[in-house]
């Protein structure tokens, strides 16, 4: 049997989701700069850090169309 969660838990876990979304940016552009920095990168990277919520809170909106 499922249980409906409340308002405030369904905002509480898509807050959540979206503060994990925005932590894997971060590693990957913490990654990418280690791995420019190293030489392991050829070409330019322009990294996000920083900006995660703003990629974060555009997927979301598409999301709820």
């Amino acid at each position: 049997m499922s249980e409906r969660l409340t308002r405030a838990e369904g905002e509480k876990l898509r807050a959540l989701h979206a503060l994990r979304r925005m932590q894997t940016i971060r590693r990957f552009e913490e990654r990418a700069s280690d791995d420019y920095a190293a030489g392991k990168i050829y070409g330019v990277v322009h990294c996000y850090i920083g900006e995660e919520a703003i990629a974060t809170g555009v997927c979301e909106a598409l999301r709820d169309g």
